[in-house]
């Protein structure tokens, strides 16, 4: 097993690049709606075929635009970009009516550039832009490559370098914690190297995956993340169940014990890692590329996680043996030869829960519903990323267009106006000039590019005579603006704000439901589509408040049946999607207050925009839930063993956690460094994730896990493990607890509560018989 892991390891380390070299930024496009349609328009029906408008910033400090050096710096630049290919149109600002492409101040230049193909291909194309632009630029003069698809490409390029600084600072800290929790640096080691191990293989999976699908940059910093967090808590849970094993019953069959651990936290594991799959898959309801990519991205991830715990761990733990207690760290000798859970810090905090579970309770739920509160006013935004790549070329050109020309410059509005009845008479082309006149007049808009204005200027006249003279002659600049056929037409609006502000967004919504319908009227039978990066952000968020409800439902109900069959029980079943539920809640509340109120932007070194990026909530919920039950699966998994050999709920809550209590804070504290380093980085919504995800796993392991839960627990007795007969027969059997284990004392190492003395003890070494 271990020689083909080998092999394995080998093949996913030759696919990583593939998968690196063809991520693309974030796509905010939604199957369907309004602004994919004018894309595909814009793609399918003008002889240009430019699906997007960049732009090319030329900018000196010395020089002005008249200047003979500055002119010869740009005429060099438009000529090579007229050489490229995916450059299909490249406008010089010296053309005679281009004179607003001037800064006032006659430092700066704008070439406005129509890029063709998809997003992955002007991704590609612009980092290549930029350094046919470099070889351009002058001493004196510095010329900059921005837009949306620069952007992302600059983005992509940052979080690449975000995430190796990031795993330098998580790793070396995960390993401190695995020695603490461990003693042994061959215990430690084991789950730190298999978890890179199931990294490396993830990203090579998916990078075979690149050849048929295209991935986010934002999977490789969410696989990255519960790559590196689950594959180690994968591996910590088995490997701390074996040297229990191990512990306890000293000279058995080494494969007799790896069998044991995987029939219990091996079991546990599998169970576990679908739970997480299965939330996961919920975004496939979502009708969006960048929720369908994260989808895809983390299923492979969590799927090759479990597929090394169940392979490649259990072989290694046969290769070790007792050797897994080898290279004790000096100072924990003692905890390593003599565990006694029964009575660590952990069995007195659940003897304090036990005896005062209301009031212990109350205070955890308080806390939660508190630090919840804040999410009530979430808003949803998007963040075009440009604060994060300032320093690069396309930050810093879109910085430029944004202080000399307007921020919406550089990200325009295109609207695509088709007529089903064949090409533009007089009448449509009179709609087009209303609507070209409507836009104009906003106070929200610096500027329009029409068709039927073009038109004017070439033949000074509007009229359908006037374009079909003009579309069987040399078409030039109008073409495209007007499809060959002369049935579709695109304005582009230049907006005076960003294309991720609220006035932008405000500006789309009153072309699409005002401007537009008042111009063409109900009967014209012109249909007209809104698209570009605002719009987008538009559909995305629609689409997301669309499919909430539809995702929710599905995953909440998936995991209550999974539960159901797992512990047969309704009360926990319930209860444990009700914990999930007040942990997210928390960790978005703090989410909410953090970085939209902007209570960390000192600490945490950002600008709150007053929202939280539009994906962002969703996505995160899903992953959230997915590894917040991971540990509720572990925790009553141990109370269930417990609870099937003595039937006395007090000592099986008592005994799972104290057995689990430091292993799942070991795990916490590991995803907690790990998720918390994502912090450091420059994009705002890996950021965001990194926060949200530490502090869910943070709350989950302290409050939910050892507070909340046993409290309730020990409140409900032995409801918890109620299940109607019926129900019982009808489900199918999952035996998530099967197989012998260690019978621990009671923590107090008396009787179980309400059995008379060596009731306990009879019972273990019967079920213990019995097991055997």
């Amino acid at each position: 097993m271990v020689a083909v892991w080998l092999v394995v390891l080998v093949g996913a380390g030759l696919l990583v690049p593939r998968f690196t070299d063809s991520l693309t930024g974030s796509s905010l496009n939604v199957t369907g709606s309004e602004s994919a349609r004018a894309e595909k328009l814009m793609k399918e029906e003008f002889d240009s075929a430019v699906t997007e408008d960049v732009v090319v910033v030329f900018d000196s400090a010395k020089r002005s635009v008249g200047d003979p050096a500055f002119r010869e710096v740009v005429r060099e630049g438009v000529a090579e970009l007229r050489k490229q290919s995916g450059v299909a149109s490249v406008e010089d600002p010296y053309a005679p009516g281009n004179e607003a492409q001037f800064a006032q101040d006659d430092r700066t230049a704008l070439v406005l550039a129509g890029l063709t193909g998809d997003e992955r291909d002007r991704q590609e194309i612009s980092p290549k832009l930029q350094e046919v632009l470099d070889r351009a630029a002058g001493s004196d003069v510095d010329v900059m490559l921005t837009g949306s698809s620069a952007l992302n490409a600059a983005v992509v390029e940052q979080e690449d370098k975000d995430i190796a600084r990031a795993e330098s600072i998580g790793l070396p800290i995960a390993l401190i914690v695995l020695l603490l929790a461990f003693g042994t640096l061959v215990a430690a080691g084991l789950p730190l190297l298999l978890g890179i191990a199931a990294l490396l293989t993830s990203f090579g999976a998916l990078g075979a995956l690149s050849y048929l699908t295209n991935f986010d940059t934002f999977v490789q910093a969410v696989v990255t993340m519960l790559g590196l967090a689950l594959g180690i808590d994968y591996c910590l849970f088995v490997v701390t169940r074996q040297r229990e094993e191990l512990s306890a019953r000293p000279g058995r069959p080494i494969a007799e014990t790896v069998g044991t651990t995987m029939a219990t936290a091996g079991k546990a594991v599998l169970f576990s890692g679908f739970t997480v799959l299965v939330s996961v898959a919920g975004l496939l309801l979502v009708r969006a590329p960048v929720f369908r990519s994260m989808a895809f991205g983390v299923m492979v991830a969590v799927a090759v996680m479990l597929t090394v715990a169940m392979t490649l761990l259990p072989a290694v733990l046969a290769l070790l043996g007792t050797r897994i207690n080898r290279l004790v760290v000096p100072g924990l000798r003692r905890a390593v030869e003599h565990p006694d859970p029964e009575h660590s810090v952990w069995a007195r905090w659940t003897r304090v829960v036990m005896r005062r579970p209301v009031i212990v309770g109350g205070v955890a739920t308080l806390v939660l519903v508190t630090a919840a509160v804040p999410v009530f006013g979430l808003k949803l935004g998007f963040d075009v990323g440009a604060s994060a790549v300032a320093d690069a070329p396309a930050g810093t050109g879109y910085d430029l267009v944004a202080e000399k020309f307007g921020p919406g410059t550089a990200t325009p509005i295109q609207i695509v106006v088709t007529s089903p009845t064949g090409a533009f008479d007089d009448e449509d082309l009179a709609a087009i000039d209303r609507l070209t006149a409507a836009a104009k007049d906003h106070e929200q808009v610096d500027g329009v590019v029409s068709p039927t204005d073009l038109l004017k200027q070439r033949t000074g006249r509007g009229d359908e005579s006037a374009l079909r003279t003009a579309l069987s002659a040399d078409k030039g600049e109008l073409g495209r603006f007007v499809s060959a056929s002369g049935d579709v037409g695109m304005l582009t609006v230049f907006a005076k704000a960003a294309a991720d502000s609220p006035e932008a967004i405000d500006l789309v919504h009153w072309i699409r439901d005002a401007a537009a319908p008042a111009a063409v009227g109900p009967d014209s039978g012109l249909t007209v589509e809104t698209g570009g990066l605002t719009a987008q952000t538009i559909d995305v968020t629609a689409e997301i408040n669309r499919a909430t409800p539809w995702v929710l439902t599905a995953i909440l109900g998936l995991s209550f049946l999974l539960l159901l069959l797992a512990f047969r029980s309704l009360l926990l079943a319930f209860s444990a999607i009700a914990m999930n539920v007040l942990s997210v809640g928390a960790a978005f509340g703090l989410l909410t207050w953090v970085f939209q109120e902007g209570a960390g932007e000192s600490l945490l070194d950002f600008t709150s925009g007053g929202f939280i990026q539009a994906y962002l909530p969703l996505l995160t919920f899903v992953v959230i839930f997915g590894l917040s039950m991971d540990y509720e699966v572990f925790l009553i998994s141990r109370m269930k063993e417990e609870w099937d050999r003595t039937k006395d709920n007090t000592r099986a809550v008592t005994v799972g956690v104290v057995h689990t209590a430091k292993v799942i804070t070991a795990a916490a504290a590991i995803m907690v460094v790990v998720f918390a380093s994502f912090m450091i980085t420059r994009v705002v919504e890996v950021k965001q994730m990194g926060f949200a995800l530490a502090v869910a796993v943070l709350v989950d392991a302290t409050l939910i896990r050892v507070v909340l839960v046993p409290a309730a627990m020990r409140l409900a007795g032995a409801a918890n493990w109620w299940l109607p007969g019926w129900l019982d027969r009808a489900l199918p059997r999952v035996h998530l607890t099967e197989g012998p284990a260690p019978a621990p004392e009671a923590p107090d190492g008396g009787a179980p509560d309400g059995a008379p003395d060596g009731a306990a003890g009879k019972r273990t070494t019967a079920a213990a018989s019995s097991s055997e």
